[in-house]
């Protein structure tokens, strides 16, 4: 099995603000300073127009291309995915779908839906785009750069609690099966039974960091209140290994910390690079 550890610090899709590249690169820095990464190389300067009722557009859609390129030359069989914005997402997650032949269920930890369009979002911010765009809707370029497309009956979503009324009405339409943070609580091993529903046996597992406590873990761009915690999160990924193949993990929207380290953070990082 060829691992990849992918570093892809995208920061445009979450607006002005450089806090997730600045997030991504301490990571990186603190944690895996010894471990070999293939790079997309991301653009510093400010890009304040709107293309396409999206916020730096031109800039994401060339660094979804490299990034693109980078996969299709490499031909992993599994991924873990440091960023960066939920946006970067849509390369590696259509990458092994597309390996394997949409035999994948896609787990989207996030305490957003992710499932806006152009049209839609109200920021324009593309980080709150890229699961609809996964599912083949929204702007056609940025699809595009995408190896394959996903189905609504491949996805999972957990911990959501702050979607947008197109976001629902998406959800409910297509009736994505979703856990929110509440529901979850209650019953976390209820996603292994839900995963095995599913019937894939290979699994990506999509960790956008404001899922979890705000109050426990504060070092993220759009905190929601509530969320899961912490260990709660930890126990579950280590059980997913062990039921499911778990072909693709992420760890994403990350502002940084002035702490040296922080324990979820090593934890989450020793599971991806095992995968």
């Amino acid at each position: 099995m060829k691992h990849m550890n992918l570093f892809f610090p995208q920061w445009q899709g979450a607006g002005k603000t450089k806090e997730l590249l600045k997030g991504a690169r301490d990571i990186k820095e603190k944690y895996m300073d010894t471990e070999k990464f293939f790079e997309v190389l991301v653009d510093e300067e400010e890009n304040n127009q709107v293309e396409n009722d999206i916020l730096g557009y031109h800039t994401l859609l060339q660094q979804l291309k490299a990034a693109n390129s980078i996969i299709n030359k490499e031909i992993p069989d599994c991924i873990f995915t440091v960023g960066g914005g939920c946006d970067v997402e849509i390369i590696p997650v259509s990458y092994l779908n597309h390996k394997l032949s949409g035999d994948l269920t896609v787990l989207w930890f996030d305490a957003h839906g992710d499932l806006n369009t152009p049209e839609s979002s109200p920021s324009k911010n593309f980080h709150g785009m890229p699961l609809r765009t996964l599912l083949g809707d929204g702007n056609r370029q940025m699809i595009q750069t995408a190896f394959s497309q996903l189905k609504p009956a491949q996805l999972l979503m957990v911990g959501q609690r702050d979607l947008d009324e197109p976001e629902e009405r998406y959800v409910k339409e297509k009736k994505v099966s979703m856990l929110d943070a509440e529901e979850f609580a209650l019953n976390p091993n209820g996603v292994i039974e839900e995963i095995g529903l599913k019937g894939s046996k290979n699994l990506y597992v999509h960790i956008d960091l404001d899922v979890l406590d705000f109050e426990e873990f504060p070092y993220v761009m759009v905190p929601s209140p509530g969320g899961i915690k912490s260990t709660i999160l930890l126990d579950l990924l280590r059980n997913l290994t062990e039921h499911f193949n778990v072909v693709g993990l992420s760890l994403l929207e990350y502002t940084g910390s002035e702490e040296k380290k922080i324990k979820i953070l090593s934890d989450i990082i020793e599971i991806g690079l095992k995968i």
